[in-house]
């Protein structure tokens, strides 16, 4: 907006703002008009939306809005009061102008008047973009997040929730109503709270400590974890006796910190109890900035795949109907963050051996070991024309072929060994990653599950295929069981497809409203907590 333009638009704004005059008697004479150029807005040096800001009071006959006869109306009164509850969202009200619109709260002039509507009006339209698309870009800070974002314009639902009455349901409902956000605003309530009593402090000892120990570090540990969970039960036979009620306080830290829950406080553990609580509430604000990055409104029945926690959930109207453990993408061949649906259960699958697979894995195997196709079951197929035809391996010279000259296909067959297991969930994406069960069940033991080359690998997978069976009204589902005893391959589509959300939460909060933190195994909170400027260190993957 030119200058002169801003200058004309102020009069039209301006010329509305009236102030009651009162004669010696106390009878209301004829209002005032004043006239205040918006250049003396632009003087106080504030950054507003002109372009949106214009569009909404031509909408409003240039009338204010949030104000009545100088002073903030009830309407105004309740915009202020939600700019200033942004912190409870894990966001920082002073980039709604919170602290000017306190600064500016008993000034009555006719500027003060003027900025404090404007101010109301851009903190309206930052606060609402925010809730609905996150504070900051998630592409330019994650790559590998490729989630949908809404088609949501802040200024239209304004003008319209203003038109109906309905302007308080807006400002409710901004923010992600699914149950998992929720708690996790709960959850920073709660760690604030204990950043504002002094925190915890450091546990100071060197050695491993065991159940049966006695040492005097033993109180302060007991003592530490008292802070995030309470203790209960029996007192300690002593305060530097390492009992078994403590071992099992350990062993619930250790779960939900997702290290070895061994009850033995060795590195890990004594790092992670030392992470200082403004870490804490650090990943909880990177991870409500991630809710903020998905959809809306996710589909009332959908699967939740949390990559950092390595797990898996159903979810039926905010409801858990199915957890379990997941393996996916290891550090060099990362599970990207997207969305999609499971069109299809694939019952003894194929598997075609993507081609980084092919050459970075398999072939240097290969050129040790010619046995190596064989022993996995593996085939061969190279093109011949327009027809791909079986090759034999042991024809092969492998050592005259590289990543640049591999002309084959990798096929493993259905059955006993196959790496996909006996079930595939088919989902169509451009990075070609599905679910799929594993004949490596061993991997699930494991803290850190970051095995695969970035399909995710699910635990209890036959669980999982009978519900999205029963998901898409499946009615008889003997032909699943049968399918199951042979080696053939079975092709089901779901008359009902499942949506699926592959995410990103290194915290979240359980069904049993349980706090979790898990290491940052992808490092993509580094970059957001930066975004965020919180000075906290880097979060390495720890177990």
């Amino acid at each position: 907006m030119t200058g002169d333009r801003r200058y004309r638009y102020g009069i039209a704004l301006y010329l509305l703002v009236t102030l009651g005059m009162t004669n010696a008697a106390g009878i209301v004479v004829e209002a005032q008009r004043f006239v205040v150029p918006i250049e003396s807005v632009i003087a106080e040096g504030l950054s507003l939306d002109w372009p949106q800001i214009e569009r909404f009071y031509e909408t409003q006959q240039s009338r204010f809005v949030w104000h009545q006869a100088g002073l903030l109306s009830d309407q105004g009164e309740k915009l202020l009061r939600w700019l200033a509850s942004a912190g409870l969202e894990g966001l920082s009200p002073g980039d709604y102008h919170v602290d000017r619109l306190r600064g500016l709260s008993h000034q009555a002039s006719p500027d003060a008047t003027v900025i404090r509507e404007l101010l109301l009006t851009d903190g309206y339209l930052r606060l609402a973009r925010d809730l609905r698309y996150g504070r900051f870009d998630a592409a330019a800070l994650d790559p590998l997040w490729q989630l949908p974002t809404d088609d949501f314009d802040p200024l239209n639902a304004l003008i319209t929730a203003l038109r109906q009455g309905e302007f308080e349901h807006l400002l409710a409902n901004l923010s992600p109503r699914s149950e998992a956000y929720l708690q996790l605003k709960d959850a920073l309530a709660h760690y604030r709270g204990i950043q504002q009593r002094g925190g915890w402090r450091t546990l100071r000892v060197s050695q491993i400590l065991r159940p049966g120990d006695h040492h005097p570090a033993v109180a302060a540990l007991r003592a530490r974890l008292a802070m995030e969970t309470p203790a209960g039960g029996e007192e300690a036979a002593g305060p530097m006796y390492y009992d078994q009620a403590l071992a099992a306080s350990v062993r619930h830290f250790q779960r939900r910190l997702g290290l070895q829950d061994d009850g033995v406080v060795g590195p890990a553990t004594r790092q992670a109890l030392n992470d200082p609580v403004e870490t804490r509430i650090a990943q909880i604000r990177a991870n409500l900035e991630r809710w903020r990055w998905l959809p809306h409104e996710l589909e009332q029945q959908h699967l939740l795949v949390n990559t950092a926690g390595f797990e898996i959930a159903l979810i039926d109207q905010d409801r858990v109907v199915f957890h379990k453990r997941t393996v996916n993408g290891r550090q060099e061949r990362q599970t990207p963050s997207f969305g999609s649906r499971v069109t299809h259960l694939v019952v003894n699958p194929l598997w075609t051996v993507p081609r980084s697979i092919a050459v970075q894995d398999m072939l240097p195997k290969l050129q040790q070991d010619p046995d190596f196709l064989q022993r996995l079951r593996i085939r061969v197929y190279r093109r011949n024309g327009v027809r791909w035809e079986e090759v034999e391996p042991a024809a092969i010279d492998w050592t005259q072929h590289h990543q640049d000259n591999f002309p084959f296909v990798l096929k493993q067959d259905a059955g006993g060994g196959n790496s996909l297991g006996r079930i595939k969930f088919h989902m169509p994406n451009r990075y070609q990653i599905y679910l799929h069960d594993t004949p490596a069940q061993g991997l699930f033991e494991h803290p850190n599950r970051a095995f695969s080359s970035g399909c995710v690998r699910v635990e209890a997978a036959d669980q999982l295929a009978r519900l999205l069976m029963r998901h898409a009204g499946f009615v008889a589902q003997a032909w699943f069981t049968k399918a199951m005893r042979t080696e053939d391959t079975w092709i089901a589509p779901l008359s009902k497809p499942m949506p699926v959300y592959l995410t990103y939460f290194t915290s979240w909060v359980d069904r049993a409203g349980e706090v979790h933190f898990r290491p940052d195994i992808y490092q993509r909170d580094s970059d957001l907590l930066l975004a965020m400027s919180e000075r906290v260190g880097r979060m390495a993957a720890q177990y």
